[in-house]
């Protein structure tokens, strides 16, 4: 039975359910739907029930894209402030206004090292922070991406987790190794770092913003992170949970969700249900509680996304990945007819197996979204059929429209910084490194 999509410009056709695979029983579409990018009136077609709620895994990430460039902007940074004070012995107290940047992690600590150092600052002797300043060393690193992400309930346990990881990690010796390769990173994104950067913490303490106070011999500079786009691409490529999930929290959590699927979607409870912006299980392997959407759902999303990124003069590709081109991401060996035609989230969860995005054929763009079930907690074997089952529904939908069409893109570098980030006058006074 057809029905129209509450945007006022789809309609839905359904067709009927595929059978399950016959490698695993337990495998099987809940639904599949697809439609043209260029239709201002167009058909949503496909299989399963379209109009039903089910598990969305990781491609929730890019509903929460869609989200975080609806309220901030896609050119949005996060200005983490350092306020530096010169101090008797030479060093310098240093006091962080954190920004809640959801990327703070070994790779933008390591570019303000090199920033400081740059400045002449390679002591310090107080190192206070405020309670927006999120750091995790492991942000865009193992179990960060793919794990559960650390929630804290008070800013005090927040306070003492940002503690541990400047002592443990940010004030110890760099990792030559990890900052060389970052280091290379940068220079092909025309980013400078110094060779090798050092950094001397003497005390390292929780400073609420209300109760700092600077002096007459206070600097303030200004750390910008890369623009939101960017921090996207790098979530959407890694599937990194940590982003997503800090994203949420930070645009408000559930309830402002509600009101942006509301709103932005047309989507009420019956459309849309999210606990997270990552999809990852928030209840039990026994009893799981996972993001759940319609499949129309997730056309209606690309559809906005798409429309919100063109008004700004992006592309799909901008914050999602293009397979086989984008080195770092879940589809970088994607293959087939999709290799350098597909732009995509991927989605695993024990219950589901999902896949979001668009195909670029000789007929035009489409978007699709594909939702699976499966039995992963129980049978292993399901993630490997799941996978191909998808691969083949990818393959079959681009055949249908006359073959694939190369997508023309070049790699993003999607790093937490770029060349706006450097500690420069052009985003506040350059620092005077001793008293009068």
């Amino acid at each position: 039975m057809a029905s129209t999509f509450k945007l006022g410009i789809l309609a839905a056709l359904a067709a009927p359910v595929l059978m399950a695979s016959t490698a695993s029983a337990k495998v099987y579409v809940n639904s599949v739907c697809h439609m043209k990018a260029a239709a201002t009136a167009g058909k949503v077609e496909g299989e399963g029930d379209m109009q039903k709620k089910f598990p969305l895994a990781s491609i929730s990430k890019v509903i929460t894209t869609l989200w975080a460039i609806e309220k901030l902007g896609v050119d949005y940074r996060h200005k983490t402030v350092l306020h530096l004070t010169p101090t008797a012995n030479g060093s310098m107290d240093l006091h962080v206004e954190g920004s809640r940047d959801p990327i703070f992690g070994r790779n933008l600590s390591y570019f303000l090292i090199s920033e400081l150092n740059r400045m002449k600052v390679t002591k310090i002797e107080n190192l206070t922070f405020d309670e927006n300043f999120l750091l995790d060393w492991l942000a865009e690193e193992s179990p960060r991406i793919g794990g559960v992400t650390p929630r804290y309930e008070t800013i005090e346990q927040q306070a003492e987790a940002v503690i541990k990881n400047l002592k443990e990690s940010f004030s110890t010796a760099i990792n030559r190794a990890m900052y060389s390769k970052l280091r290379e990173r940068a220079t092909k994104a025309k980013v400078f770092m110094l060779e090798k950067p050092t950094i001397e913490v003497r005390n390292i303490s929780f400073l609420p913003k209300n109760n700092y106070k600077k002096d007459k011999y206070t600097g303030s500079v200004v750390l910008q992170s890369a623009p939101l786009r960017t921090i996207l691409k790098r979530m959407n490529n890694q599937s990194n949970n940590y982003i997503a999930d800090n994203l949420y929290w930070n645009l408000g959590g559930t309830a402002a969700f509600n009101a942006f699927a509301a709103a932005t979607l047309k989507a009420d409870q019956n459309q849309i249900v999210f606990h997270n912006g990552s999809g990852n299980n928030e209840g039990t392997t026994a009893k799981p509680i996972y993001n759940e959407a319609t499949c129309e759902t997730m056309i209606k999303t690309l559809y906005t996304l798409n429309k919100s990124l063109e008004a700004k003069g992006y592309k799909l590709s901008d914050v999602l990945s293009v397979a086989n081109k984008d080195s770092d991401s879940t589809i970088d060996n994607f293959g087939g007819n999709a290799a350098g035609s597909m732009i995509a989230k991927t989605g695993t969860v024990n219950k589901a197996k999902t896949l979001a995005g668009s195909i670029s054929t000789k007929e035009g763009e489409f978007y699709f979204a594909i939702l699976l079930h499966t039995d992963m907690d129980q049978s292993s074997s399901d993630r490997g059929v799941a996978s191909q089952m998808i691969k083949n529904k990818i393959s079959q939908l681009i055949n249908k429209r006359s073959g694939p069409k190369e997508i023309q893109y070049t790699e993003i570098l999607a790093l937490p910084f770029d060349q706006n980030s450097y500690l420069t006058e052009a985003n506040a006074p350059v620092v005077n490194l001793s008293k009068k």
